[in-house]
């Protein structure tokens, strides 16, 4: 499946009516190809990369696109912050390929010659 067939499967599973997010989708689509070290992804991998796309956009409609750290609390008194280092929920694993993400991807992956 070349990476323009992918991303308007994408596009339409996600019912993604303009281009707004075609660098997004472009972006996982690369992490993607860069690990698993294909040239041209299986129609299987639509679902993972609807579901991570998904995800980035949930975050983003929840924190917004321009925080730079994510903050959990804040306290003035003696100054204390709190970072989210969550596994699950941080911005490098919402926007990166995650532990989770590539095991997942381990099936497809091909070594390089």
């Amino acid at each position: 499946m070349t990476i323009d067939d992918l991303k308007n499967k994408v596009k339409t599973n996600l019912e993604i009516e303009n281009d707004s997010k075609d660098l997004m989708i472009s972006d996982v689509i690369q992490d993607v190809i860069n690990y698993t070290n294909l040239t041209e992804l299986p129609e299987e991998l639509e679902p993972f990369i609807r579901k991570k796309v998904q995800s980035i956009i949930n975050y983003e409609l929840e924190n917004g696109t321009t925080s730079v750290f994510d903050v959990t609390s804040i306290k003035e008194g003696d100054t204390s912050i709190t970072y989210n280092v969550d596994d699950k929920t941080s911005k490098e694993t919402i926007y990166g390929l995650s532990d989770r993400d590539k095991k997942a991807l381990q099936q497809f992956r091909r070594t390089r010659k």
